[in-house]
């Protein structure tokens, strides 16, 4: 793809990868969105919602991503 969207990846054929550091911790979570140009401009919007609730110090990693192994990692 000639555009490239901070963090945020093809992970498979079937899923997608954002990135985003959170607390000091680069933190991958992968969502289950096929990596075609809207899904992925999709999957950048919802990177730069997260980006902006940790600004603001409102992002709760267990109500953004509640199956992920990640979400006790970060106990709000």
């Amino acid at each position: 793809m000639a555009n490239q969207l901070d963090g945020v990846r093809p992970a498979s054929e079937s899923s997608i990868e954002i990135e985003f550091q959170y607390r000091g911790t680069l933190c991958r979570e992968r969502l289950r969105l096929t990596p075609s140009a809207s899904n992925l401009k999709r999957a950048s919007d919802l990177r730069a919602g997260i980006l902006r609730a940790i600004e603001k110090d409102e992002f709760d990693y267990a109500v953004a991503f509640p199956k992920s192994k990640n979400a006790a990692r970060f106990p709000n």
